[in-house]
């Protein structure tokens, strides 16, 4: 890695998560408790390392956004699975949904500059997150219908107080064979030792640069020293992987980010994986011209480091990020591509929103809720009728290549 000097912590003056209102209908056990968990620790932020070397930041050509307005056809129907013990969670376009993705919080403490501008009208809404039991029984309720992986995200889900018991509880659901979590790094050196005991299996890791001004930049105050030593506590705790996501940033110092990141993966066992940047309500004035292709990167990235090998790996894979390695890597590395190579046709996920709605497309214009069952005569009949009703609503495939973004307003509502 490119070595860190030490930085001399600050404390910003940052509301941490405020507490969510206690709801009549939460289990037995819940509301008492609600007023407490879900305030985080203040968020720690860092001065710059003195000297960091700024090296490798020439300026890069900027790549345009060629394929908006293009037409795209439907995907074709994928065969529905018929493995043993079957799914229910099935598209009308036969895709099988075993992946779900649970927003814990919409709050977060860095500001990312892709993420969240600095005008934005930021909170989204009041903070009245699910409980732990409230996570628990809603996950329940997808588990049984043939979800098998979970992950945890945000906002920023180390900001709740309550995590480990959210963990804990997620985990032990049957038929959950895989917990992961991800997060922006900053409570990962405290933490990450406690997630592995309650439950959790892998972390993905937000940092889109390892120069320690740039990355100040991007996220608006972050310390990438603390973000790293979060990385390292996450390894030795024994979660495995450990993949890094970094987001495409174009302008100067783009295409050296990403070879820096990538240059990672020769000596560590990680997983860097690189993202084309995706239009919200909140950043789409800025898309067409700060984007970055994967392709640009990927040829950037062979033409220093030599040809990307498909990666052989036991584990299976569970998002779009196909896996290459540098030949003598330890690590990996990952292109998930959403605008020039779209990869609508597999998807197999579905999102929980903090509040309690199922969002079906991370791009869908609507959100379905689910909350309200839980106070249903027999809530886990109530929740599974609701979503097998509501998934036929799925779509075939996001419209970001026609200039549609849907509802979503910014990232940190559901954690891509």
């Amino acid at each position: 890695m490119v070595p860190l000097q030490p930085s001399d912590l600050a404390y910003n003056d940052v509301q941490p998560t405020e507490p969510a209102r206690a709801l009549p209908g939460d289990p037995a056990g819940e509301q008492a408790a609600r007023a407490t968990r879900e305030t985080g620790p203040p968020p720690v932020f860092g001065k710059a390392g003195a000297g960091a070397s700024a090296r490798g930041r020439e300026s890069v050509s900027m790549s345009p956004l060629v394929i908006l307005g293009q037409d795209r056809p439907v995907p074709p129907p994928i065969p529905a699975w018929s493995g043993a013990g079957g799914s229910r969670l099935v598209d009308a376009f036969g895709r099988r949904l075993t992946y779900l993705r649970v927003s814990v919080t919409d709050r977060c403490n860095l500001r990312c500059s892709y993420c969240l501008p600095e005008d934005a009208d930021f909170p989204f809404g009041d903070r009245d997150f699910l409980s732990p039991g409230e996570i628990e029984a809603m996950v329940g309720a997808l588990v049984r219908l043939g979800i098998r992986r979970v992950r945890l995200t945000g906002g920023e889900p180390l900001v709740r107080r309550d995590i480990l018991e959210i963990v804990r509880r997620v985990k032990a659901l049957p038929g959950v064979e895989n917990l992961a979590l991800s997060t922006n790094g900053t409570e990962l050196a405290r933490l990450a030792p406690a997630l592995k005991s309650a439950g959790v299996d892998r972390v993905n890791v937000s940092v889109d640069s390892l120069d320690p001004e740039r990355f100040r930049e991007v996220t608006r105050g972050g310390d990438l020293e603390l973000v790293w030593r979060g990385i390292e506590a996450a390894l030795a705790a024994g979660l495995d992987p450990v993949k890094l996501n970094a987001v495409l940033l174009s302008g100067a110092g783009g295409l050296a980010d990403a070879e820096r990141l990538a240059a990672l993966t020769l000596d560590h066992p990680l997983s860097v994986r690189f993202i084309e940047r995706m239009p919200t309500e909140v950043n789409q004035g800025l898309q067409a011209e700060e984007f970055l292709s994967a392709d640009e990167v990927r040829a950037r990235l062979e033409a220093r480091f030599g040809p990307l090998l498909a990666a052989s790996t036991a584990s299976p894979r569970t998002g779009p990020a196909a896996a290459y390695r540098f030949a003598g890597a330890r690590g990996e590395v990952g292109f998930i591509t959403p605008l020039s190579h779209t990869f609508c046709a597999d998807c197999n996920r579905l999102r929980l929103t903090a509040r309690g709605e199922l969002r079906l497309c991370l791009f869908a214009d609507r959100v379905h809720p689910l909350r309200h069952l839980l106070a249903a005569p027999r809530p886990e009949a109530a929740l599974e009728a609701e979503i097998l009703r509501v998934l036929q609503d799925k779509p075939a495939e996001h419209k970001l290549t026609q200039g549609d973004y849907g509802n979503l307003v910014s990232f940190m509502q559901i954690g891509g």
